[in-house]
């Protein structure tokens, strides 16, 4: 895959930009007090719940996956000159887990609302991931992001076995059928596919920059007709009828062709970058309704090929200069 993307998109090796603008800063301090917050949380449920599995769930959380990823957070401000704040004072040392407070909670409350915290970081990992322009910082939050997104799972497998869950009721009456809010997801993410082919085909005839000729059809090739096909036959699977694709329009001109109204190839660069954070969107907030596990990993694999092409777009978009980031800031003194 490294020499396919060589050979669409060179590479210029240069050194990290320094310091940091706004918004990269605004989303690694947002990621660390969100992340002192819910260890807070998950320590306070730990010391409410007497269930020895959700007791391990929590203390996971607590003590390995979160940890490990705000210490890194924790160095890249600090390396930037920012103090951090101090993190919270552990509530295990207030005694024994399941020995309860004042006001008890009951398992199947813990286990929602660590599913809800999940699918708040979900989201917000996948802003953040949108919102850096510097390669160092993004991989940040999407290797935050699978840490999350692994939690995220081993609490919805605990609810599926525990019954917590108000389950939609199922689209078909197949065995294992998906759940209309699956069903939903998926014909949504179809007819996204569905705009993304118009999109794409339709800036070609407007574009004259060979590397981003070559990335929007990777984009094409790589993600819209492969994830099309799939999510196809899943509904086709599941019985129903899918809607017809799009005309190809590829053949009816050349790259390039003027149009009564142009697009300058900097403003295709723009609309392409809202184009991927939508579709990043899309399938995040797909992963915080579908309970299936072969669809879950679906978009999750959707999820992960779309920060692949977004990575493609912010290498091209930095080498064009068209990227309008928010203001520098640092508190190291130059």
């Amino acid at each position: 895959m490294l020499e396919l993307f060589k050979k669409l998109i060179p590479f210029q090796h240069t050194e990290e930009e320094k310091p940091m603008h706004a918004g990269e800063v605004y989303h690694l301090w947002e990621g660390l007090t969100g992340g002192y917050k819910l260890i807070e949380e998950a320590e306070m449920y730990l010391m409410n719940t007497e269930d020895p599995e959700l007791q391990l769930l929590l203390k996971a959380l607590t003590t390995g996956i979160f940890l490990v990823e705000i210490r890194k957070i924790e160095d890249v401000l600090k390396n930037e000159g920012f103090t951090v704040p101090p993190r919270p004072v552990s509530k295990l040392k207030q005694g024994a887990p399941g020995t309860g407070q004042e006001v008890k909670l009951t398992d199947k409350e813990v286990v929602k609302i660590m599913v809800s915290q999940g699918q708040i970081y979900i989201m917000f990992n996948a802003r953040a991931v949108m919102a850096s322009s510097r390669e160092s910082i993004r991989k940040i939050f999407k290797n935050l992001m699978g840490e999350h997104i692994i939690a995220y799972k081993a609490f919805i497998k605990l609810g599926k076995q525990r019954n917590v869950f108000d389950i939609p009721p199922a689209a078909t009456v197949r065995q294992n059928a998906l759940n209309m809010a699956e069903v939903g997801v998926i014909w949504d993410e179809l007819t996204a596919r569905h705009l993304s082919q118009v999109n794409l085909e339709t800036y070609l005839a407007s574009i004259q920059d060979n590397d981003l000729i070559k990335l929007i059809k990777w984009g094409l090739n790589g993600i819209v007709f492969p994830q099309m096909e799939k999510l196809e036959n899943i509904l086709k699977s599941e019985g129903f009828s899918i809607p017809p694709r799009p005309p190809i329009r590829t053949e009816q001109y050349s790259p390039g062709q003027i149009n009564k109204i142009r697009a300058s190839d900097d403003e295709t660069l723009g609309v392409l970058t809202l184009a991927f954070q939508s579709a990043i969107i899309m399938h995040s907030r797909a992963l915080m309704t579908i309970l299936r596990d072969d669809i879950f990993s679906l978009f999750k694999s959707f999820l992960y090929k779309e920060f692949e092409g977004y990575e493609k777009l912010m290498s091209l978009a930095k080498s064009r200069f068209v990227l309008d980031n928010p203001p520098k800031v640092s508190s190291i003194r130059m």
